[in-house]
């Protein structure tokens, strides 16, 4: 009854730690750019993770978005219309080397544009699916060890144990791009919310079992 006890306790404060959080981009986000820039050297990709007195500071946006990828332990699905941020493409570089599983859903004449994220990591093994209409996949939203999908993952591999992992979703207007991530008005919300993951989830396995027959390998790109 006791450890009954110290469980319950436990998981109320696990839940309570969990992220729920409105990320906003806006036009004041880009004025502590410069320093950021000497800071981290010109070049540099890796999201700034030290404090920054700029409340709105579109760096650190993009660190909190990277923070739960690499908190990813199984899986991540990403429908995303456009994608070209480096920042971001590096830290599902590094999902995929602690070996997580990843699936991509974007649209078929963004795949292949000028800076996509996509063909590289279609590259890495990556798959990638996309619809082959003239209506745009336009949805912008990632789940992180969504619970279908790591069920899913656990039969596949035939394990009896999971290591203790949470679902999350980031969802908005936010394309992950340079323009999206730094020069637009944009929301993104990031959270462990059990319905919103749950439904998203869902919507993501029922477009890529309707994408089946599409993936992006097969596209010749323009």
């Amino acid at each position: 009854v006791i450890w009954k006890l110290v469980q319950c306790s436990r998981s109320k404060r696990e839940k309570a730690s969990r992220v729920h959080e409105v990320i906003v981009f806006n036009e004041l986000g880009e004025i502590c750019a410069a320093a950021h820039m000497r800071n981290n050297g010109i070049g540099s990709q890796k999201p700034q993770m030290s404090p920054c007195c700029n409340a709105h500071c579109s760096l650190r946006n993009v660190a909190k978005i990277a923070e739960q990828i690499d908190r990813a332990v199984y899986s991540i699905d990403l429908a995303i219309f456009t994608f070209s941020s480096l920042s971001l493409a590096d830290a599902l570089k590094r999902a995929l080397q602690r070996g997580v599983i990843i699936r991509i859903i974007s649209d078929g004449e963004m795949v292949y544009c000028t800076g996509s994220q996509i063909t590289m990591l279609a590259q890495l093994g990556v798959p990638v699916r996309v619809p082959i209409t003239t209506n745009l996949m336009h949805n912008k939203f990632c789940i992180i060890d969504g619970v279908e999908r790591v069920e899913e993952i656990r039969l596949l591999r035939k394990l009896k144990w999971m290591r203790p992992c949470y679902s999350i979703v980031i969802s908005g207007s936010l394309n992950w791009t340079a323009q999206g991530l730094g020069g637009n008005w944009e929301n993104c919300i990031i959270t462990a919310d059990e319905k919103l993951t749950a439904t998203f989830q869902a919507e993501f396995q029922r477009m890529w079992r309707a994408f089946g027959r599409t993936e992006a390998s097969q596209i010749q790109p323009k």
